[in-house]
């Protein structure tokens, strides 16, 4: 470790103890370097900066070929065509996290700026390389988004605990106390509402619920709320923000680290864009050190963030009639939420019984059939993968419905596409 990192550590521990006695072995030993990156910005807004390699005229604008140029019409010149700050242009990040504040109903608990990362998706990654290795415990709901199992032990070696949160039908926060009562030592938690694969969202007793749970885990916790299909919701009565914020405003940071982290993809209704947020408990020196771990994981990977989509984000938070239009696609998602919910009414619930769900893209049901579920694999499919043709037990016949598709059946194999309105 070198003695930048081991300052960094020293400082995470005085500042966040429950951040710093969570970090990977990797983790600890990150420090930006004092590169090009780290000189360009602080060369920036200097008369002459000639820190970084990238094209333009005597005034600093950029130069892009013309035929990319009349593509990206009224963005940005600078944002969309040069190189962005690796943890994303100040004023993006100032405004993703006053639409969080306000989605939230303005809650005061201060935060960190949000970190821009290439999506959601890279944002659960370097949490992983962050926070996950072979000696920590990644808390998982069962089922869950078959991704997570890639981003948290394909690299890391961390070990799995799974969890069912139902009971007899109903949501039961017991069940994550069970599983956070196993682990080793420090552990990361996973928490997706509105959910995928099940399409459910907390009311606020069991977001109470929940979040009890958590903050009475000793720790050292980290704990993720995986907020993709933020504001799908279709019910009345239900919790009104993401359980990000009732845990930040509780946590205690001797004990746990809360990450939020969303993005552009179903929020705005851009699955392209790949830009996504890390926003995080830790605020003061501790945000400092968590930002310069993540820089040096971004910078050793995959570099800053793709300005023609962080200028077309900023476009959209900036536009008063972005939040009329999510909403009319919300309304299209509730409609076909309602009619799949007249559909199941009408089925024999013997042979096909729907789990709860109120929200996001998806509902599951599970089946009562003693075949092989429609699209599964055939029985000598079953003998050459698993050794034997016997369904892999009572959730083998569990089968997602994609709302978000129009036609959409169950069983589907494909991945929901955007919203039409």
């Amino acid at each position: 470790m070198t003695n930048e990192a081991a300052d960094l550590e020293a400082t995470l521990l005085r500042e966040h103890p429950a951040a710093a006695r969570s970090l990977s072995a990797l983790g600890r030993t990150l420090a930006f370097p004092k590169g090009i990156p780290f000189q360009a910005a602080q060369a920036r807004g200097s008369t002459i900066n000639a820190t970084l390699g990238q094209l333009t005229d005597d005034r600093g604008h950029p130069l892009p070929l013309p035929a990319i140029a009349r593509g990206m019409v009224g963005l940005d010149p600078r944002q969309t065509f040069l190189y962005a700050p690796i943890e994303g242009p100040p004023a993006l990040r100032e405004a993703w996290l006053a639409r969080q504040r306000r989605l939230a109903g303005e809650p005061t608990v201060p935060v960190s700026a949000p970190f821009v990362t290439h999506g959601l998706t890279h944002g659960l990654s370097l949490l992983a390389d962050l926070f996950v290795d072979a000696d920590t415990d990644v808390v998982l709901p069962s089922p869950c988004w078959e991704n997570y199992d890639l981003l948290f032990t394909m690299r890391t070696g961390a070990r799995i605990v799974p969890y069912s949160p139902w009971t007899e039908g109903a949501f039961d926060a017991g069940r994550l106390a069970a599983a956070l009562a196993t682990v080793r030592g420090k552990a990361l938690v996973v928490l997706n509402f509105p959910s995928n694969p099940t399409g459910w969202w907390p009311d606020p007793a069991h977001a109470r619920a929940l979040v009890d749970v958590i903050l009475a885990h000793p720790g050292p916790l980290v704990v993720v709320t995986d907020d993709a299909y933020q504001g799908f919701v279709y019910e009345e009565g239900l919790h009104d923000r993401s359980l990000f914020w009732d845990l930040a405003e509780r946590a205690d940071p001797e004990r746990h680290l809360i990450v939020k982290c969303d993005g552009a993809t179903k929020e705005l209704v851009f699955f392209s864009s790949r830009v996504g947020f890390l926003t995080h408990s830790a605020t003061g020196e501790a945000e400092r050190v968590i930002t310069e771990k993540l820089k040096t994981l971004v910078r050793g990977t995959v570099g800053s963030a793709s300005g023609p989509a962080l200028s077309l984000v900023a476009a959209a938070l900036a536009d008063p009639r972005s939040d009329d239009a999510f909403e009319d696609r919300r309304r299209l998602m509730a409609g076909r939420y309602r009619a799949l919910r007249r559909a199941l009414k009408n089925l024999d619930p013997s042979r096909l019984r729907a789990w709860p769900f109120n929200a996001a893209y998806f509902a599951r049901s599970s089946s009562s059939a003693p075949s092989r579920c429609r699209g599964g694999p055939s029985p000598a499919a079953r003998r050459a993968r698993h050794g034997h043709d016997r369904l892999p037990g009572p959730a083998c016949a569990a089968r997602r419905v994609l709302l978000a598709r129009r036609g959409a059946h169950p069983g589907a194999g494909r991945g929901p596409g955007p919203a039409r309105p």
